[in-house]
C-alpha cells in the first residue's frame, strides 16, 4: 500500500548515501590532482572512518526533515537548514578526527572539501527529485468515492501530489455530495461524476490506478454492487482513513470505533519491547538527571532573583490507566498564577515571569521531569500528560479521549514534534489525532526519531 510513497523516500536515502561517496570520491580527486590515491593503502582508512560519519550524516538530514514527501516548499526553508546541516557536519568531522588520535588521519582539507562537494551534489539531487514529482506520468491517478471531512486537507496541503497522486474525479451517485464538493474551491476543479459507466470511461482514459472509498461505503449495498461489477478488482483500491493516516501522521477522529479499537488497540503488551523501552528510560533519564542536578545552583538562583516564590513548581497529571502522579517542573510563572482555578497555558501568557520566558525556550524548565521517568510516571517518549480538571472536559468533548491513557504518557512524543502547544478543546482533539496514530504505530525506531526530532525543537 503507498508503494510510491515509500519508494520515493527509500530512493532518497539511496540517493544521499551514494552522493556521500562520490563526494569524498571528488574531495580526494581534488585534493590530490589525479587518481594516485586509489592505490594509497589510507584509501581503507578514509572509507571507514567516512562511513562512520556518513551514518551521523543521514542522522542530521533525518532530524532537519530532509526526508519529508513531499519536500521543502520554501527555498529559504531548505537552505537554512543545509547551512545548519553543513555546520553539524564539520563540527562533527572535528570532534571525530582531533580528538581521536588513533584515527591515524586528519583530513583538514580534505574534510572540507567532502562536506562541500555533498551540499553542492545534495542540492542538485533534491531539485532533480523534486522535478520528478512534478511530472505528471510519474503520478499515480485516483478516484475518490464520497466525501470525508479532511478530503480537503489533502488536496490543498498538496500532500497528495507530494506523496505522488493526482485525483482524476469524485463519484458518488448522491445530489448532496455535489453541494459538499463544490463548496470547497480545492475540490471543485476536480470532476464530479453520478454515473458508473461514465466513471468507467475516465478510468480507463486516465489510467486510474486506486480507488479510494470511505469507511461507510461497507452499509450502502447499492453502491458496492455498482463497484464490484463495473470497476476492475485489480486497481488499488483503499480506504480513506488509511490513506488520511499515511499521509497526515494522525488517525482522524471520524474513522475511530468499537471496531477500530478492536482491530487496532486490543493487542497484548509486547513484553520485551516494553522491557527495552523502560531499560532506555532508566539509563538515560539517569544521565539527564545527573545534569539537572548540576545545573540546579543557577537555575534555582535566576529563579529567585526574578520573582519570589518556590523554586519547583508540580502539577497533578494523568498518566497511564488514569492513574494521577505529580509532574515537576521548574516554576516559569509568577507564585500562585492560578489561584482562580487552573487555566489552558496561552501564548505570551502575563503570567510567565521574565526568566520564565528564557527556561521555556530552552526547555530547562522541563527537566526535572527526568525524575518523573526515573520513577516511572512517564516514558520518555508517548502521549504528553495532561491535568485531571481538563481530561474531565476533554472526555465530555472528545470521542474516546481515554484511549490515550491506555499507554505511559512521555516527556515528548509524536504530537509534540508534529503540532504546536494546545491550548482549547480543538486543538487537544487535533493532538489527540497524531497520539492516536502514535499508539497504533509505536516502535523503537519510531520512538528514537521522535527523539531526535525533539533534539532540533530544543536546539532549532
Amino acid at each position: 500500500m503507498f508503494k510510491r510513497y515509500i519508494i520515493s523516500k527509500f530512493f532518497l536515502l539511496f540517493g544521499d548515501f551514494i552522493l556521500i561517496y562520490l563526494a569524498l570520491f571528488l574531495a580526494l580527486i581534488i585534493r590530490h590532482g589525479d587518481f594516485s590515491f586509489l592505490s594509497n593503502i589510507k584509501i581503507g582508512v578514509f572509507l571507514f572512518h567516512f562511513s562512520s560519519l556518513a551514518l551521523f550524516w543521514i542522522m542530521f538530514l533525518y532530524i532537519l526533515n530532509f526526508y519529508e514527501i513531499p519536500p521543502f516548499r520554501r527555498v529559504f526553508v531548505f537552505f537554512k537548514n543545509l547551512l545548519i546541516f553543513f555546520f553539524l557536519a564539520g563540527a562533527l568531522g572535528v570532534a571525530y578526527f582531533y580528538l581521536r588520535p588513533e584515527a591515524i588521519i586528519t583530513p583538514k582539507t580534505i574534510l572540507f572539501l567532502d562536506i562541500m562537494m555533498f551540499s553542492v551534489l545534495f542540492c542538485i539531487w533534491r531539485y532533480v527529485f523534486g522535478r520528478i514529482l512534478k511530472l505528471r506520468n510519474f503520478k499515480e491517478k485516483m478516484i475518490v468515492i464520497g466525501f470525508r471531512s479532511g478530503l480537503e486537507e489533502l488536496v490543498d496541503s498538496n500532500l497528495l501530489s507530494g506523496a505522488g497522486y493526482e485525483v482524476s474525479a469524485f463519484f458518488s451517485p448522491e445530489p448532496s455530495f455535489f453541494e459538499k464538493v463544490s463548496s470547497f474551491s480545492g475540490l471543485a476543479k476536480h470532476g464530479v461524476v453520478s454515473d458508473i459507466n461514465e466513471l468507467k470511461k475516465i478510468i480507463k482514459k486516465e489510467r486510474v490506478g486506486t480507488v479510494v472509498f470511505p469507511r461507510f461505503l461497507e452499509g450502502n449495498e447499492k453502491i458496492i454492487q455498482q463497484i464490484f461489477f463495473n470497476l476492475p478488482l485489480k486497481l488499488n483500491y483503499i480506504s480513506f482513513a488509511d490513506l488520511y493516516e499515511t499521509l497526515t501522521k494522525k488517525v482522524p477522529i471520524g474513522a475511530v470505533n468499537e471496531a477500530w479499537f478492536l482491530e487496532n488497540l486490543s493487542r497484548s503488551e509486547k513484553n520485551v519491547e516494553e522491557m527495552v523501552k523502560r531499560l532506555f528510560d532508566i539509563i538515560f533519564s539517569f544521565v539527564w538527571f545527573v545534569i539537572t542536578v548540576v545545573l540546579f545552583p543557577f537555575v534555582a538562583l535566576v529563579i529567585k532573583l526574578d520573582s519570589s516564590g518556590h523554586i519547583f513548581y508540580t502539577q497533578k497529571r494523568i498518566g497511564k490507566e488514569g492513574k494521577i502522579f505529580k509532574l515537576y517542573k521548574f516554576r516559569t510563572m509568577v507564585e500562585n498564577a492560578e489561584q482562580d482555578g487552573p487555566q489552558w497555558a496561552q501564548p505570551n501568557d502575563p503570567r510567565v515571569t521574565r526568566i520564565g520566558k528564557v527556561l521555556r525556550k530552552l526547555y530547562l524548565d522541563e527537566f526535572p521531569q527526568f525524575y518523573n521517568i526515573l520513577k516511572g510516571d512517564i516514558s520518555f517518549v508517548g502521549p504528553r500528560p495532561e491535568r485531571p480538571e481538563f481530561v474531565e472536559k476533554l472526555k465530555e468533548e472528545i470521542p474516546y479521549y481515554d484511549i490515550r491513557h491506555l499507554i505511559k504518557p512521555g516527556f515528548t512524543g509524536w504530537a509534540q514534534i508534529n503540532y504546536h502547544y494546545g491550548a482549547s478543546v480543538e486543538e487537544a482533539k487535533e493532538k489527540l489525532q497524531y497520539d492516536l496514530y502514535y499508539i497504533k504505530n509505536r516502535n523503537f525506531f519510531m520512538d528514537l526519531g521522535i527523539i531526535l526530532k525533539t533534539v532540533r525543537m530544543i536546539f532549532r
